[in-house]
């Protein structure tokens, strides 16, 4: 696996950026772009794709704003935070990074709603999404959503959310414990080797978190609510949903489901937040399967576009 790190600057954001495997790209095929969820970094990523995949197949990776090794600007604020600014960041990162090149998007959580973010506001690169327990609304259950509680109280729960950040930061056993705090069958995701690789990935970043930049983006997350422009989506879009997934409602995933177009969804039984790791194969098929049709309904559709 050859990887290049780098980091995208944007509206004064400064975003971690992995291009992995780059030598083997067809310049006429979609680039095809991880993003992590909260609290995770690029670097998740390097555990949580299928080695074959991962290792003989050229990807990126590009981080959430606020999220180590990404860094933010002096001024940063929550009320910069909404869908309109998500847009721009993200969108601004590909295009610099990419350089107009088409993009299929995979995201994880936040990041498969900065994927469905992409596609309502009709980003120009977007080929297609991914979105593996993505959300409209920001609004959660589990151990996250106690964190976007704590946020969205502003000023009162601040010192608790800063709290919180800085325990997890220096205590390895916190942050295993969280990780399979978003796990269906918890005993069996810390028992999967992907989970420990995947904690180890992401320990140097983890220690590096900033929680006041953290509060400030879990804050806006709070507010956030797509629900309404979901109609609006036009490009391929699949979504991954765990039956039993403790941070993303049920009732969000059927509103997916129900309102995006000819969206086509993969059910992970029995599954949390974490397919990567709960249901390893049933994931790595779903992914193929996902990237290949997105990849022959973009082919179809180029040379009239």
């Amino acid at each position: 696996m050859d990887v290049r790190e780098e980091l995208v600057d944007i509206e004064g954001h400064r975003l971690a950026w992995l291009a992995v495997n780059e030598h083997l790209a067809q310049p006429d095929e979609p680039a095809v772009v991880f993003i992590h969820g909260v609290l995770a970094s690029v670097n998740f990523w390097r555990a949580a794709l299928p080695a074959e995949y991962r290792d003989n197949r050229p990807w990126y990776a590009l981080s959430l704003p606020a999220h180590p090794p990404s860094t933010v600007p002096a001024d940063f604020n929550s009320e910069q935070v909404d869908d309109a600014w998500f847009y721009r960041i993200m969108h601004g990162a590909l295009e610099q990074r990419l350089k107009g090149r088409k993009v299929i998007v995979v995201g994880h959580s936040t990041g498969g709603f900065a994927a469905l973010n992409l596609a309502i506001h009709h980003s120009s690169l977007l080929a297609g999404l991914v979105s593996i327990a993505g959300f409209h609304s920001g609004q959660w259950g589990g151990v996250e959503g106690l964190l976007l509680k704590l946020a969205a109280l502003g000023r009162w729960g601040r010192p608790l959310f800063a709290a919180n950040i800085t325990v997890a930061r220096h205590s390895r056993f916190v942050q295993k414990t969280f990780a399979s705090l978003l796990a269906h069958d918890r005993k069996a995701f810390l028992r999967h080797p992907l989970s420990q690789a995947m904690l180890d990935n992401l320990r140097a970043d983890t220690q590096a978190q900033d929680a006041r930049a953290l509060y400030c983006l879990f804050n806006g997350i709070s507010r956030l609510e797509i629900g309404h422009r979901l109609e609006e989506i036009r490009v391929p879009c699949h979504l991954f949903v765990g039956t039993h997934d403790p941070v993303v409602p049920t009732s969000q995933s059927l509103l997916l489901a129900d309102r995006v177009p000819n969206a086509r969804t993969e059910v992970f039984w029995n599954v949390g937040h974490m397919p990567f790791m709960e249901s390893a194969e049933h994931f790595a098929t779903a992914l193929a399967r996902a990237l290949t049709d997105i990849h022959q309904r973009y082919h179809r559709t180029a040379p009239a576009a």
